[in-house]
């Protein structure tokens, strides 16, 4: 349910006359994950008795919440690429019945479920459901040699490893077996130059349920810092292509153990901690893995991870950092030399509103590219950086992350229990093995410092880079 940033109040209790007992204003949680338990009805008012963030809130009447109502991005530029077809519904934010319940984007109707990218065009895409519209302009590019570069650069030496595919550990008190318990240990990782150490420990979810669009987690997947807040991609699981984030503002992070508990802390601690926790509709992301945030958005290369070697396009997801709802998609695509050779990239990390870093892995070639994309108008134009030579992981264990620190000009990759960092041309400067039996899920650098997330239960990792 998407609350309308009313001045409707949540009562402790419900009586034949009506609701009794006021604990707060639904606007404090402006940004909540709000779900509806049970309803009843006084007079001509409906009441939903309503969990916030996974927490037991109270009763709320209906009209706090958007009805009929239907958010998409406005604008779409795509690519010019014969070889893919956007799919329209991705342009969806979220979508409500005449309840207020936010219903699964696959049920919207389009007026055209998919836009073919192979000649330059415009459509205007409708969408509806029950009494809610909306409309979106997709526009095809007419460009037909953007996106071509070379991959040229020079083989800098690299490293040779092997990892693990399946997580073995977990971060201590996660599992059946110790119940889910909060974590009350800080970790710290060291090898080489790396020293990472807890930073906070975040809720394995922030939901009461499995509703496919309400379900926030417990399944982190990408991670970026930025102007003093923690941007998460949580997913009910890693096989989804929507998901939601979750911001959490730093400075709002008492110590590293009580956000785990948010859940079920007492109501007046939940309200001062909750009330700056915004959490996303239920947006496309893809894989979750290619996030990152620039002063202005939050942006998410809206992936599919199994795939490799593809021709098909990529989408750019903006997404604005007040209501976390995607504002503008273009999609790009990466050719080396020929339309016969794509890069598919499943890594990257914007550095400005009008650039990100992207790594590809070529396993045919044995090798890692670095590419930077600038964009020109709503064009995304390609030059390789970098490259280096061989397999970081020798079984092709996946990239996990990627920061760029763009006072150093280094490039940090994170693998299954290893980080990396490289120059810009591709060469090797340091390296770390942690044995965490954890999956690294994300890395960011902001501030001269590296950040890193790891895995169930979410906990997020930090340390100065010097």
């Amino acid at each position: 349910m998407i609350n309308g940033n009313s001045n409707y109040r949540i009562y402790q209790g419900m009586t034949h006359r009506g609701p009794v007992g006021s604990v707060g204003l639904a606007r404090t949680f402006k940004y909540g994950n709000f779900q509806a338990s049970a309803v009843k009805k006084v007079g001509k008012s409906k009441y939903y008795f309503v969990w916030i963030d996974g927490h037991k809130a109270g009763w709320l009447n209906q009209r706090a919440f958007l009805r009929n109502k239907i958010s998409v991005v406005k604008k779409i530029s795509l690519f010019n690429n014969p070889y893919y077809s956007f799919p329209t519904k991705d342009a969806i934010n979220f979508a409500t019945d005449s309840t207020g319940t936010v219903v699964n984007p696959n049920k919207v109707k389009a007026s055209q479920d998919e836009v073919l990218s192979n000649s330059a065009s415009e459509h205007k895409i409708t969408f509806t459901y029950g009494k809610a519209h909306a409309h979106t302009v997709v526009e095809v590019r007419g460009d037909a040699q953007e996106g071509f570069g070379v991959a040229d650069k020079p083989e800098q030496t690299g490293k040779s490893a092997s990892s693990w595919f399946k997580h073995y550990r977990t971060s201590g008190n996660w599992g059946k077996g110790a119940s889910y318990a909060p974590e009350t240990k800080p970790h710290v990782l060291k090898s080489g130059s790396f020293k990472l150490k807890t930073y906070f420990y975040q809720p394995a979810t922030l939901s009461q349920g499995r509703s496919q669009t309400d379900m926030v987690g417990p399944v982190p997947e990408g991670m970026t810092i930025s102007n003093g807040s923690m941007y998460a991609t949580m997913y009910k699981s890693p096989h989804n292509t929507r998901a939601h984030i979750v911001a959490y503002k730093l400075k709002n992070v008492p110590n590293r153990y009580i956000m785990q508990k948010l859940p079920w802390l007492p109501w007046g601690q939940f309200t001062r901690l909750a009330s700056k926790i915004k959490i996303s509709p239920y947006i496309k992301l893809g894989h979750g893995q290619a996030f990152s945030a620039t002063h202005n958005y939050i942006y998410a290369i809206a992936n599919d991870h199994l795939l490799r070697h593809s021709s098909q396009s990529e989408e750019i997801m903006q997404i604005g950092k007040k209501d976390l709802q995607i504002k503008r998609i273009w999609t790009f695509k990466i050719w080396n030399k020929s339309a016969k050779d794509g890069s598919y990239m499943h890594n990257a990390t914007f550095l400005n509103d009008n650039k990100f870093v992207a790594v590809y892995h070529s396993s045919t070639k044995h090798r890692f590219e670095y590419w930077e994309v600038t964009r020109h108008g709503d064009s995304w134009q390609p030059v390789e950086i970098g490259a280096t030579k061989g397999e970081f992981m020798r079984n092709n264990s996946p990239v996990q992350g990627i920061a760029y620190d763009k006072k150093r000009a280094h490039i940090y990759l994170a693998f299954n229990d290893y980080l990396f960092k490289v120059n810009r041309d591709g060469m090797v400067l340091a390296n770390g093995r942690f044995h965490t039996g954890r999956e690294f899920e994300g890395i960011c650098v902001n501030n001269s410092h590296l950040y890193a997330e790891l895995a169930q239960r979410p906990e997020l990792l930090h340390q100065k880079i010097k």
